[in-house]
């Protein structure tokens, strides 16, 4: 069989490799998210071809499918994947919104937060749409529900209420149970944090620092102008000493022009709290939440760069960043035919950035319909056909060699116009180099 180098790598730039003295080249393939060192030799023997090449090696290159069929078709191919994933997923996934409150009066957030809570007869029917559901189809084999916001802890009540019932809904289709949280943290008390890693099995928690202090709570302060972080601070201490206990503890941080300079301030504060294995910490750039967010935003060239000095740092203060981003054969829920977004008013969606976001419309234009209503199918496609979008050249994604890592990125920014491909298509080379440096380090 002829074989072709495959479109979807990434390759750095030739290196002295202090390792074995030869110059060498650190590879990506994007397709399998496998990484390889391969000397400048084989490197450009392989553009030219691959002629000639050992029968060992062409099968180990193949095998990471960094050399494909010479005749396939790989954008196909990779979008064949994602479809096949979606459609076959195990996991039956749903987001739930208990309530339209929030704490905090970010200035980049375009939501409008109001009282509302998932009422005790919309908690019953968002039961009952996943109940019926999962017991659709024989395949699934997990559970999975996300508590969002607004700020999901201060609908705890339907959070209490529900989740043994979910539990139910999930043994009852021989199914596992497991939640994430989305939190800003204020409510995140120790006792609080014993109920929900708990009794409530939540396994992943999302707490958002915009920094130190004096930065964080000029931007996330409390609707009244109040000071957040340090209480935010204390609770994400009590969290992550949960994290040995089969809990996943991620900060992130939400960066603009305003505050870039407070990462690396914030990255030294969680290293002397000795949070180094605890969490995963991550920095993304504000975008157009509805609203105008994104004129405050840096360029992604320059959110690249600065994002590699970041990774660099948490490298040098001992956390273990990822540095080549997981694959997304699913990019977002958007393209799972079941899954679907219960706000606390009984809307229903296929996206979490449109609920409670008032410039999207009364009635929302991606609203996909009401608990008591069927949803409307095709209210469903304006984001669900995202990967068809792609294989008909919609969007750039179908000539970027990063679809097989981000999945084509968020469906509803490239539907607004907008560019969102991550971070990693400009520093992906940067990344690669860091990872190799890394391991040399710990290897000496």
């Amino acid at each position: 069989m002829q074989h072709k180098l495959s479109f979807y790598h990434v390759a750095t730039p030739p290196f002295l490799d202090p390792a074995d003295g030869a110059v060498n080249r650190i590879v990506l393939a994007t397709r399998s998210g496998q990484v390889r060192i391969i000397d400048e030799g084989t490197w450009q023997r392989l553009l030219a071809g691959a002629p000639s090449l050992p029968d060992a090696l062409m099968s180990e290159l193949a095998g990471m499918q960094l050399l494909v069929p010479a005749d396939e078709n790989e954008l196909q191919q990779v979008l064949a994947r994602s479809n096949a994933s979606s459609a076959a997923s195990s996991d039956y996934y749903s987001v739930i919104q208990p309530t339209a409150l929030c704490q905090l009066g970010c200035d980049y957030c375009g939501q409008e937060h109001t009282s509302k809570q998932l009422s005790e007869v919309d908690q019953d029917l968002v039961l009952e749409r996943i109940s019926n559901g999962i017991r659709r189809s024989n395949r699934y084999a997990s559970l999975s529900i996300c508590w969002f916001g607004g700020e999901p802890l201060l609908g705890l009540a339907a959070m209490r209420r529900m989740t043994p019932r979910l539990i139910e809904i999930a043994a009852a289709a021989n199914c596992t149970y497991g939640a994430k949280l989305v939190t800003n943290g204020v409510a995140l008390t120790p006792a609080l944090i014993s109920e929900l890693v708990g009794p409530m099995r939540v396994k992943q928690i999302e707490v958002t620092l915009d920094g130190i202090a004096e930065v964080h709570d000029a931007r996330r302060h409390n609707k009244g102008g109040g000071r957040t972080f340090e209480r935010i601070f204390a609770n994400l201490l009590a969290l992550a000493k949960c994290a040995q206990d089969g809990l996943s503890v991620s900060v992130r941080c939400n960066v603009d022009r305003r505050n870039y300079h407070s990462v690396s301030p914030l990255l030294r504060q969680l290293a002397e709290a000795g949070l180094q294995g605890k969490i995963r910490f991550y920095v993304a750039s504000v975008y157009s939440w509805g609203n105008t967010a994104h004129e405050l935003a840096l360029s992604p060239e320059e959110f690249a760069a600065m994002e590699t000095d970041w990774l660099t740092q948490q490298v040098e203060l001992g956390f273990d960043p990822q540095l080549i981003p997981a694959q997304k054969s699913i990019v977002c829920m958007a393209v799972k035919p079941e899954s679907r977004l219960y706000d606390a008013y009984g809307n229903i969606f296929n996206c979490t950035e449109v609920s409670y976001v008032p410039s999207y419309g009364m009635p929302n234009k991606y609203l996909l319909g009401q608990l008591w209503k069927e949803d409307a199918t095709s209210a469903r496609d304006r984001l669900g056909d995202f990967n068809q979008k792609i294989e008909d050249g919609a969007y750039q994604c179908s000539s970027c060699c990063m679809l097989p890592v981000c999945g084509g990125g968020c469906p509803k920014k490239w539907l607004e116009g907008y560019v969102p491909c991550p971070s990693s298509k400009r520093n992906m080379r940067d990344r690669l180099q860091l990872m190799y440096a890394a391991s040399l380090q710990q290897q000496a």
